[in-house]
């Protein structure tokens, strides 16, 4: 039995806070991709090809043991995951969901986005990346999301900058003052909620823009992105909409709309003249979160394996 899955990394998130005592986001899945190749024989539980991917591992006997089949069979798998870890990107809950979809295809059985996410976070916490469209999700408990912006997604452009560093999201979230910190910006989190859905809803990338940089302002109490308030007004001068941030991570994204993608260039040689130490990571689009599959002929399982 074989499948492949692919699934969106991130830029970040659009917005990330304490709203009603939950920890949300609202996801910023771009087309950045990273795919699961899944190759099932009956066998005794053997894992290969994960040895360095210890999470999603763990994230696929998660889905056996909850699907009674663990010990069932042996699984080889070809990850490719091309995106630097620890930067806000979403790397380990792509491979986690990847591998994750990936073996449920090929057990031809569906996995939602609900039953996804239990298994994601119960080995950190993830991003909602596996929601179709654009989702708001619960990234501490994993028992709560919905689809807020459907497919299609608006037309945007990401320019993504790494400012440098690594963050671990686990020690992250275990911040003793994450709690109070949140709390104190919870009123800037709902009002760039609130715009960002509004934005997504009726396709204004302005108000999704102006959402994500409320957000990404907010959240300088709690992990602050280097020149952030220059940048705004710096790209804004090109016609960016925004900036967007990884909330527990060193990304940062400049939101441009579709019809102004000639300004991507120009922006890209302002920020490089003024932080020359900042990795640009490349120009995305702002796709539709969720899982795809491809499911291979015979000579494409023996290439990939």
């Amino acid at each position: 039995m074989y499948a492949q899955a692919q699934i969106p990394a991130t830029c970040g998130e659009l917005a990330q806070g304490l709203i009603g005592g939950r920890f949300l986001h609202l996801t910023c899945p771009i087309d950045a991709w990273v795919t699961a190749s899944a190759y099932l024989t009956p066998g005794s539980g053997r894992i290969d090809g994960l040895a360095d991917r210890p999470k999603a591992a763990r994230a696929v006997n998660a889905l056996l043991d909850l699907w009674s089949m663990a010990g069932c069979f042996d699984i080889r798998f070809h990850m490719d995951n091309p995106l630097p870890s620890g930067k806000g990107m979403a790397t380990s809950t792509a491979d986690i969901c990847a591998a994750v979809y990936a073996v449920a295809r090929a057990l031809g059985r569906e996995l939602t986005p609900a039953q996804m996410g239990p298994i994601a976070v119960a080995v950190e916490p993830s991003d909602g990346l596996f929601y179709p469209g654009i989702a708001v999700f619960d990234h501490r408990s994993g028992t709560w999301g919905k689809t807020v912006g459907m497919a299609p997604v608006p037309p945007l452009h990401i320019l993504a900058f790494d400012l440098g560093g690594e963050v671990d999201t686990i020690e992250f979230n275990n911040r003793v003052d994450l709690l109070e910190a949140n709390r104190q910006k919870e009123a800037a989190v709902r009002q760039a909620f609130a715009m960002i859905t509004r934005g997504l809803r009726c396709g204004d990338p302005r108000r999704i823009g102006e959402g994500a940089t409320l957000s990404a302002r907010a959240n300088q109490g709690i992990l602050p992105k280097e020149a952030l308030e220059e940048i705004i007004s710096g790209v804004r001068a090109f016609g960016a909409v925004g900036v967007n941030v990884a909330h527990s991570g060193t990304v940062l994204g400049v939101i441009v709309p579709e019809g102004k993608h000639q300004r991507l260039s120009p922006i890209t040689s302002w920020v490089e003249s003024r932080f020359p130490h900042w990795n640009r990571l490349g120009c995305y689009r702002l796709v539709s979160g969720g899982p795809r599959f491809a499911d291979a002929s015979r000579q494409g399982r023996e290439a990939a394996l």
